[in-house]
């Protein structure tokens, strides 16, 4: 016995010896437009969000499937995160993915980030769609909003040379009654090429509380779109504006037919696609006022801090930023943290820093 303990005794110190030095790697802070993998110590940025809402005090399950090859991170916004590797069989039969939430709070934020190599073949109904939150036990009265861009999470592959290149949104965000808008402008900003059959078919129908107008350029890269692949979009969404509002431009752009908020062919009032107005702004690129950075973009600082650029004027310095296709400028002073630092001024704050995450 004696023999036995002095043999457990060395094996503990041999071990202590080997792996003593190794050590787990501390958990990174993310951004709020960050999601945390790999137990904490990676992040990656978030490309999609939806905001869910308004859950019965004893909890109700938000149900959300996806059909693509590839990996998919998620942060439910309650403090979980999880990694989803999907196989070839998810091309024909979609996950689901599912979380219960309470009303603890009156909203909740879920960020999508993802790799994927292959979308769905089939393009028959809503079940093919790569991101859906219709039919099967898809909960789509709890969608309050949505932000970021599908394109970055779905984007075209091999320049869309066939189908499996291309998402689906076929019926996505059907039956979502509460979705409110405005519709993301870089909703598609890394898709291009020509669009598959159905591709956009009912996306939004039944998104009886969506509001605000179409993004002049939502479409922008996308070519061969016919009612064989935008039908019914937004089908019987009956709050978005039919005439451009104060600020912004109507701009024509050709897809109006399919924008009806009844079945096509009928003779109601289309959406229109609006364009803001050109505004002055402190400096220019070229002649050119650039867009703003109102994006999410972070200001990181050395004590691991972020703040968001929504900054709108330039100061002394103004770098470009692009970011989802869309290029803007980040108003900054030259920082005193020395080489390299930089200073933002924002809401008549100055932030020092020496990081930009973009």
């Amino acid at each position: 016995m004696l023999n036995f303990v002095r043999f457990l005794r060395v094996l503990i110190i041999i071990f202590i010896s080997v792996f003593g030095a190794f050590q787990i790697a501390p958990a990174v802070a993310c951004t709020t437009n960050e999601i945390s993998i790999n137990n904490g110590t990676t992040c990656v940025p978030s490309q999609f969000e939806m905001q869910v809402c308004n859950f019965p005090s004893n909890g109700d399950d938000f149900t959300f499937y996806v059909s693509a090859l590839g990996t998919l991170y998620i942060d439910w916004g309650d403090g979980y995160t999880e990694t989803k590797t999907l196989g070839n069989n998810i091309l024909n039969n979609r996950m689901a993915l599912t979380r219960k939430f309470y009303d603890t709070q009156e909203c909740y934020t879920i960020r999508l980030s993802g790799n994927f190599t292959q979308y769905p073949k089939k393009d028959t109904n809503y079940s093919n769609a790569v991101i859906s939150i219709y039919g099967g036990y898809a909960t789509p009265e709890y969608l309050y909003g949505i932000s970021g861009s599908l394109g970055a999470l779905f984007p075209t592959k091999n320049n869309g040379t066939s189908a499996t290149d291309q998402p689906l949104f076929y019926a996505s965000f059907r039956g979502a009654t509460n979705l409110t808008g405005p519709i993301p402008a870089g909703l598609f900003d890394g898709i291009s090429g020509t669009a598959r059959t159905r591709m956009f078919n009912e996306m939004f129908y039944g998104c009886t509380n969506l509001d605000g107008y179409i993004p002049y350029d939502l479409f922008d890269g996308i070519t061969n779109i016919s009612s064989s692949n935008m039908n019914n979009i937004f089908y019987n969404d009956t709050k978005l504006d039919t005439a451009c509002p104060t600020g912004t431009t109507q701009v024509t752009t050709g897809y109006e037919n399919f924008w009806k908020p009844a079945t096509s062919g009928t003779n109601s009032t289309p959406r229109v696609a609006c364009k803001p107005d050109s505004t002055s702004c402190d400096h220019a690129y070229g002649g050119q006022c650039p867009d703003l950075c109102s994006f999410g973009t972070q200001l990181r600082t050395s004590t691991g801090l972020t703040f968001p650029l929504f900054a709108t004027k330039v100061t002394t310095v103004a770098i470009n930023v692009k970011q989802n296709g869309v290029t803007c400028y980040v108003p900054l002073e030259t920082g005193n943290g020395g080489t390299g630092s930089l200073n933002l001024t924002y809401n008549n704050t100055t932030y020092r820093a020496g990081v930009l995450d973009n």
